[in-house]
């Protein structure tokens, strides 16, 4: 188990910033962004900084945030969606924290991303504003889906947290770094290119597959990638990769006697639950309804 936690520096010294969370991804086999989850500490912070950017995230109660920057003091209101902004090695000299409400704490590590979104890691880290204090429903979203995510087990698997990486890093870079992330040159992927992709992923539903994997196989940046992909399949790796795996369960119902647990396993659905949600999301109905209605 991971004991990577969330920390600030401050006085030249590291320091957690929750002493006992309820939720670490460091926990889990996500394969996206680390972040905790508690109730936010009621304590004064002193002048510190983060050594990555750091996102704050309110998922509940309210309160309000009074905080100094370059000698400027702000006063923000904090409520469920509310989300904080702070790029790396940006020095907030003061946070006076009142009122009680809790708080998901993302860092973006810009090493480990690298390879997966080159050029949003770029934009995010060279030109993002130093602080900003947002009410974005899009941004408190993936946040959302992150956490839950986590908090189901990382039931989708490393497809599904990179697919949400990518996402998440294209609209910090696009909506908050200055000046905007100008977008790669758009192509389509080539007939061959679509029949390699589709190819390879029937081969391998029990498998994990990864974005990383299947840009890998068209010579594409796993961001860049799933942006062709999109435009090309007219659906995300991710829906297509499950859409492949509910068909391929509805052939298993018919050609075999298998139970919805044994065809789950059989396709790389790493649990029941998580089957039948995709299951019914694709067709509808559950696998147990399906089978009676053959």
């Amino acid at each position: 188990m991971s004991t990577t936690r969330i920390q600030f520096i401050a006085h030249g010294r590291r320091a957690t910033l929750f002493r006992a969370p309820d939720l670490m991804s460091a926990d889990h086999p996500w394969a996206g962004f680390s972040f905790e989850e508690a109730n936010a500490p009621s304590e004064p912070m002193p002048s510190h900084s983060w050594s990555k950017t750091t996102l704050l995230y309110v998922t509940g109660g309210q309160g309000s945030l009074r905080w100094k920057h370059r000698g400027v003091w702000s006063v923000d209101p904090l409520q469920s969606g509310t989300v904080s902004i702070t790029r790396r090695d940006v020095e907030i000299q003061s946070v006076l924290p009142s009122g009680s409400f809790r708080m998901m704490v993302l860092q973006l590590d810009g090493a480990r991303f690298q390879e997966l979104a080159p050029a949003q890691i770029v934009a995010i880290e060279k030109s993002l504003s130093s602080v900003q204090v947002t009410r974005d429903v899009r941004l408190a979203a993936l946040l959302s889906a992150m956490s839950a995510e986590v908090k189901d087990g990382c039931a989708s698997g490393r497809l599904y947290g990179e697919s949400i990486s990518i996402a998440f890093l294209a609209y910090l870079a696009g909506r908050y770094a200055t000046p905007p992330l100008l977008a790669d040159c758009e192509k389509s992927l080539s007939p061959a290119e679509m029949r390699t992709l589709v190819g390879f992923i029937r081969e391998n539903l029990a498998n994990n597959i990864s974005v990383t994997e299947l840009a890998g196989l068209v010579q594409m940046r796993p961001s860049h990638f799933a942006r062709i992909f999109k435009a090309s399949f007219g659906i995300t790796p991710y829906q297509f990769v499950m859409r492949e795996r509910v068909a391929s369960a509805k052939e298993l119902f018919v050609s075999a006697n298998l139970s919805a647990s044994q065809v789950a396993s059989e396709i790389g659905f790493s649990s029941q639950s998580h089957f039948v949600k995709v299951f019914r999301q694709f067709t509808g109905v559950t696998p147990k309804q399906y089978q009676a209605g053959l």
